[in-house]
């Protein structure tokens, strides 16, 4: 039987699952060295807000405020959000901790994939999952990928190009469509890519010191070049085909040499 079975099993009531919670975390800030924990977490069962958004600031910076160690452990668990609150939070973060560890038991996905990659540490199980960084865009009261969208658009142009004419039935979505937002669009793919690759290079691969392929010393054009690759992959809305795709261990960590391409 496994720890889950157990505890529906169990019958708890919220006092003795709060107990049991507390108890939990502890053995787990004991286990990384003592260090402090949190766990920011949504509940998708609850008809309640589940996107990290500017109401999570203050939260979130009250709670560290209490908090004396010199490294953060962080069980992250969303659906994503605001890619710049995960900004305002990472900074909060980083101005208190020297050392940044995120444990994923289930999912980070959009933003939360974001936040995880300022992490110096990223802890995740055979079900846990990350998510693409595509920005998401409203469009038509529609939401969209950015990237989608702009290709969409490239599509309609090399087909004017290649015909000569529009096809009326594009005519509507043009109109509705102003140079402004599709800047956006261009403006939030970068964005995201950005966080991410500024992120990793600094925090994620600062150990980082020699290549395993040849055994040369790792620069620091290396590891810029590397996150930037990573970030571009993460954020390609036309590699993953959907904004909700899992992204798990087996799509993340490299596989056996000559078995094919990973993220």
């Amino acid at each position: 039987m496994g720890f889950y079975s157990e505890y529906l099993d169990a019958k708890l009531n919220f006092l003795e699952i709060s107990s049991e919670r507390k108890k939990q975390l502890k053995n787990i800030s004991e286990l990384l060295e003592s260090k402090d924990i949190l766990v920011f977490a949504s509940d998708l069962t609850k008809k309640a807000p589940t996107a990290i958004d500017y109401s999570d600031i203050l939260p979130f910076q009250d709670q560290i405020s209490n908090l004396k160690g010199t490294g953060l452990i962080l069980i992250l668990e969303t659906p994503g959000g605001f890619a710049e609150v995960v900004e305002d939070i990472v900074c909060l973060i980083r101005k208190k901790y020297d050392y940044f560890q995120v444990i994923i038991p289930g999912y980070a996905k959009s933003a939360g994939t974001i936040f995880a990659m300022a992490a110096d540490e990223i802890l995740m199980g055979t079900t846990s999952a990350l998510g693409p960084i595509d920005a998401q865009v409203m469009f038509n009261n529609k939401r969209f990928s950015a990237e989608a969208l702009i290709e969409g658009l490239k599509k309609i142009k090399k087909e004017v190009l290649e015909t000569g004419k529009l096809n009326p039935a594009y005519i509507p979505i043009l109109q509705n469509l102003s140079p402004g937002e599709l800047q956006h669009c261009e403006n939030a793919q970068n964005f995201s890519q950005e966080l991410v690759y500024e992120w990793l290079a600094k925090y994620k691969f600062k150990n980082w010191k020699t290549h395993s392929s040849n055994g040369k010393q790792v620069s620091n054009e290396d590891k810029v070049k590397r996150a930037k690759e990573v970030a571009r992959k993460l954020c390609s809305h036309s590699k993953w085909l959907t904004h909700g795709r899992s992204l798990n261990i087996d799509k993340l960590v490299p596989p056996p040499k000559g078995s094919g391409n990973f993220i």
